[in-house]
């Protein structure tokens, strides 16, 4: 088998899907092979297949969004986009799963791994996966949606805590996190709406009774897009939360400090008043000036402070 095969399963409606071991056994009908596709004897090997040109662009491209595109009516290519569980890898820097459908045989390829495809591949040599290759290509979607779904269960959770009239810098630092994740996955799932509907409509042969499933898909993958959706909402009503009560700390803090320097101002002026020194300054020859003014400046201040509490300053 090529190097560049990851997995290669006969698929067969009749009887348990069996891998293939042999490059020979390629020849038969109804197989699924996944691919690495930064193998260049992968791309040499589909020149040999005789797939056409542009296809292999699609299938090889660096960065290509979610599509649908119909070469005939017995062929397709899909390109989706499912998050990326890999170690040490951020689940919002989505990997991109290439599908190039014909009527005999499917074939996948990415660069990382995907556990959508793993969990596939486990399926089938459980004995309980699919059973065609029109069925493995629902069962792909199947798995692609339900590891994005799992991914946004501690999002949701996350964001409904933030029920609170106090942020910390940790916290506010966390759901700037979460916005630019769900604000990521937006960019590539809403037109992953667009590919499968676009599958779902096109008459495409050998999926005559696949229909069912793929609206299904099609409308769990909706859902999806409109939770995000709602958590950004969330998410931003939040964020206009902490503003506002920045803004409220702000201006309580500004409006402490104007009272302070209001109550101060008039002490300042006296003192300031009573420091320059030239003749005819009253007290200078009383031993006991000094504690006589210092009994007016707290009378002054007392006196404030009770002016500012019945004018509700305070």
């Amino acid at each position: 088998m090529h190097e560049f095969i990851l997995e290669a399963w006969e698929l067969c409606p009749k009887a348990q899907a069996t891998p293939l071991k042999s490059d020979e056994e390629l020849d038969s009908s109804n197989y699924w092979i996944h691919c690495d596709r930064g193998s260049s004897e992968f791309e040499l090997w589909m020149v040999n297949q005789g797939i056409e040109e542009s296809v292999r662009a699609s299938l090889l491209a660096e960065d290509t969004r979610p599509r649908f595109q119909q070469l005939d009516e017995n062929s397709f290519i899909l390109i989706l986009r499912g998050v990326n569980l890999n170690k040490g890898k951020d689940p919002d820097d989505m990997l991109t799963i290439r599908l190039l459908y014909s009527s005999n045989r499917v074939i996948t390829c990415n660069q990382q791994r995907s556990r959508a495809i793993d969990t596939v591949v486990t399926e089938l040599r459980q004995g309980r996966g699919p059973k065609s290759i029109e069925s493995l290509v629902i069962a792909i979607i199947s798995q692609l949606n339900a590891k994005i779904d799992s991914l946004l269960d501690p999002i949701e959770q996350f964001v409904d805590a933030q029920d609170s009239d106090s942020f910390s810098n940790e916290q506010i630092t966390e759901i700037g996190l979460q916005h630019r994740k769900l604000l990521r996955l937006n960019r590539f799932l809403k037109p992953q709406i667009y590919a499968l509907s676009a599958l779902s409509k096109n008459k495409v042969v050998g999926f005559e009774g696949l229909e069912v499933d793929l609206f299904n898909q099609l409308d769990v993958l909706q859902r999806i897009v409109d939770s995000i959706d709602f958590y950004i909402a969330q998410i931003e009503v939040i964020n206009n939360r902490i503003a506002l009560l920045s803004s409220e700390t702000m201006n309580r803090n500004t409006y402490l400090l104007s009272i302070i320097a209001g109550i101060f101002l008039p002490l300042g002026f006296l003192t300031g008043l009573f420091g320059i020194n030239i003749g005819g300054m009253p007290g200078i020859d009383n031993s006991h000036g000094f504690y006589w003014f210092c009994g007016m400046l707290t009378g002054i201040c007392i006196f404030e402070i009770y002016i500012f509490k019945r004018l509700k300053f305070l």
